[in-house]
């Protein structure tokens, strides 16, 4: 019984790899795009620039509307005038801006 539950966990992991990555989006994820807020201000506090992050943030993400999120979170990191914000308050703003759009936003059924 062992043998055949290892050969089957074997068989699994060796499969994953194989099969085609399914792309996920962010932009409707609020936590989601708290965390990319988050590290958006990490970059910044470390002395990234902000054409740097445009370009990782593209190398990343594909879809046009996860790029119009991030590339607005990454637009309001990098306008703040001096040491700007901590990885914690960018990710908590950008959480509650994308939640209060989305409690504000019509349904698709209106």
């Amino acid at each position: 019984m062992k043998r055949v539950v290892v050969s089957a966990a074997l068989a699994v992991c060796l499969a994953q790899p194989a099969m085609e990555a399914m792309a996920q989006t962010v932009s409707d994820q609020c936590f989601a795009l708290g965390d990319i807020a988050g590290q958006v201000a990490s970059w910044r506090t470390h002395k990234k620039t902000k054409a740097q992050a445009l370009d990782q943030a593209a190398k990343y993400y594909k879809d046009n509307a996860d790029r119009q999120a991030i590339n607005a979170i990454i637009d309001r990191i990098y306008s703040q005038q001096g040491p700007g914000m901590t990885p914690d308050q960018a990710s908590m703003i950008a959480t509650a801006d994308c939640a209060n759009h989305q409690n504000t936003a019509p349904s698709p059924a209106q």
